[in-house]
């Protein structure tokens, strides 16, 4: 006796549709599933970046005037040269509130200043208020405010090497941890005279 093996193509094609289409569905989850994370992180991301954006262009400042001072305390008298420099910066209407600590001065390009209050020591700068709306600005706590205005000052450690003298150039870098870098280039008047205070800027 003869047994035959019947075929069923047309099922055996059926099935290997249906698990193509489950192959396909699964792929287009996973899919769905990793394009609904990266739209999130995108999302998360885009967020953050505006913040910044928004904090970087809310954070400025503006300098009102830089005065030099021929009076070093450890000489007495009137100096050849300025022994330190007053810069008056206030920041901007609407500015966020701007920590001294986070600010670096650059003179000529090589010397790096800090915020310290103590600026006697070597390569730094200290501040003074000169008007604190909040009353929040204090020595060991920086912070700016809109509508503050102070006088920072770096000072000229030793007397025989002033910051300036006359007809001498200084380039002043200004760089804040949000928002636009301030650059100034002075140049110093031919003479100083019998005047303690010489204004440099504007």
């Amino acid at each position: 006796m003869t047994m035959k093996v019947l075929t069923n193509e047309i099922a055996d094609i059926g099935v290997g549709t249906l698990i193509i289409f489950i192959a396909m569905v699964l792929v287009a989850a996973v899919a769905a599933i990793v394009l609904i994370y990266s739209t999130g992180e995108l999302h998360q991301k885009a967020i953050i970046t505006s913040k910044d954006a928004t904090a970087t262009i809310a954070t400025n400042f503006q300098i009102e005037n830089v005065v030099g001072d021929r009076v070093n305390s450890t000489m007495p008298g009137l100096q050849p040269g300025i022994q330190s420099l007053l810069i008056r910066i206030k920041p901007e209407v609407g500015t966020e509130s701007m920590d001294l600590r986070q600010i670096m001065i650059i003179l000529n390009e090589h010397q790096f200043l800090n915020y310290s209050n103590n600026s006697d020591m070597v390569n730094t700068f200290g501040a003074s208020i000169i008007r604190d709306i909040d009353g929040s600005f204090a020595a060991n706590y920086p912070v700016l405010n809109s509508g503050d205005l102070v006088d920072i000052n770096v000072h000229a450690l030793n007397h025989t090497n002033p910051i300036l003298v006359p007809r001498q150039t200084i380039s002043i870098y200004i760089n804040q941890e949000r928002g636009a870098s301030i650059h100034l280039e002075i140049t110093a008047p031919y003479s100083f005279g019998i005047d303690r205070y010489i204004k440099l800027y504007p």
